[in-house]
């Protein structure tokens, strides 16, 4: 009788908190993805209705009646805190969570810090992606960052998208395609990670490789970058490299989690160059985990995605401050462990 390996395989969930999160999750939803079950929490009723994921729930339907937070974090933690059981009931069993939320906001910042906090208790790996508000939005920064605060301290690496380097990257876009840029970087990187896991590759990483890099790994740069043609190396490994919305020095991070993808003309030389690339200023000890996979009719073509944890956002002070409270936190795990 043939083995029955499916129960072995590890299980993901995407959760998508509050508008932008959920806005998110559709999308990625949209793509078809098969590694990864998708769920929907909000506690707005009328945009949860509009987006479309594996499983939704209303969140804190006594507190809000379905109709928002109102821009109060606050409220929306009361709402998930009320809604407890059937959150960790949606959230139980997975390997890993991956949040992605708005910060600045009420539903997304408010409910991601309790959310994180149950993965966490239940022995998952807990990875978020967020965004964080203009310059120009001074209250919604000072909610993103009481919001980012207490997230970070029950995720294992979370990803921030500064929203003011949208005007840098696409000023002329309109609101809808520039945030569509934003969400496109998360599901990339999300579907990424979950693919590179679950599907089968001729170099294979597996749940234990993802762990190694992303758990106490703080802050994280994840890009995706794409190459065609004979300089297909080079043109990926500076997309990826140079993506505008990711701002972080990546120099001397400690952690690396690489996946190429590319045709059956792929060869070993142009994969492992591809690597090299997107984590030549990485320590020298660095560890660097890495995995190829033949996927036919990508003719000249060729995909990297790469996770750099324990890198420097460049968000300013605030955030350095936050990876030093994360540095304090894993020493003290550390002392209790010895």
């Amino acid at each position: 009788m043939a083995a029955d390996y499916d129960e072995f395989q590890a299980n993901f969930a995407v959760v998508g908190l509050g508008g932008g999160g959920t806005n998110m999750v559709n999308r990625l939803y949209g793509t078809g993805i098969t590694s990864a079950t998708t769920i929907a929490m909000n506690t707005d009723a009328k945009h949860l209705g509009i987006v479309h994921a594996h499983k939704k729930l209303l969140v804190g339907k006594t507190i809000t009646k379905g109709l928002g937070a109102g821009g109060y974090p606050e409220i929306a933690a009361k709402a998930a805190e009320a809604s407890a059981r059937e959150i960790e009931e949606l959230i139980a069993g997975y390997d890993a969570v991956f949040l992605t939320a708005g910060m600045g906001g009420g539903s997304g910042g408010g409910m991601a810090p309790v959310v994180a906090k149950m993965a966490k208790e239940q022995g998952s790996l807990v990875v978020a992606f967020v965004t964080y508000p203009f310059a120009l939005e001074r209250s919604r920064r000072q909610k993103a960052d009481w919001s980012l605060q207490e997230l970070m301290k029950n995720t294992d690496t979370t990803v921030i998208i500064e929203n003011d380097r949208l005007l840098k990257f696409a000023p002329n876009a309109t609101m809808d395609k520039a945030f569509e840029m934003v969400d496109n970087i998360m599901v990339n990187a999300v579907k990424g990670m979950t693919d590179a896991i679950k599907i089968p590759s001729l170099i294979n990483l597996d749940f234990a490789d993802l762990k190694a890099v992303m758990q106490n790994g703080g802050a994280a740069a994840i890009n995706v970058g794409a190459g065609q043609g004979a300089d297909m190396v080079d043109q990926a490994v500076k997309s990826t490299l140079a993506h505008p919305l990711t701002g972080y020095k990546m120099a001397g991070a400690k952690s690396a989690f690489v996946h190429v993808t590319g045709s059956e003309a792929l060869s070993i030389e142009n994969a492992t160059r591809l690597a090299e690339g997107v984590t030549a200023e990485l320590d020298e000890k660095a560890n660097v985990i890495f995995g190829a996979r033949m996927v036919p009719g990508m003719g000249t073509r060729a995909h990297i995605m790469s996770i750099v944890t324990g890198v420097t956002p460049m968000l300013g002070e605030y955030e350095v401050t936050m990876l030093d409270n994360r540095k304090e936190k894993q020493a003290l795990e550390l002392d209790m462990l010895a």
